[in-house]
């Protein structure tokens, strides 16, 4: 009897990590498209004044730092979804200097 309760327990172990896995996997192709459109918009228009250089810039230390975290830690889904963000931002940021009359202001 105890071996089915072993077996059962790794059964639900497994299930709940490939959920998990499957939540970051989903919350990352939705956090990571939301820049996609303002990339694109800014390529397409080439004005980029109206986006925050400080915000894109803030937000791409923080999401480095998730990076370095999940590194830390040895967590595939947040390594793999910030180090996306980190590069989305990076063009974000490529494009405000380029395209933006005041960058920083």
């Amino acid at each position: 009897m105890v071996m089915w309760m072993d077996v059962l327990g790794e059964i639900i172990s497994y299930e709940f990590g490939f959920l998990a896995f499957l939540i970051g996997a989903v919350a990352t192709l939705f956090t990571r498209y939301s820049s996609i459109p303002q990339i694109i918009k800014g390529f397409k228009t080439k004005k980029m004044d109206d986006v925050s250089f400080w915000l894109i810039f803030h937000l791409t230390v923080g999401l480095a730092l998730w990076v370095i975290y999940g590194i830390l830690i040895d967590d595939f889904v947040i390594i793999w979804a910030n180090a996306v963000g980190v590069a989305s931002n990076i063009i974000l940021l490529g494009l405000k200097i380029r395209y933006s009359v005041n960058p920083f202001g």
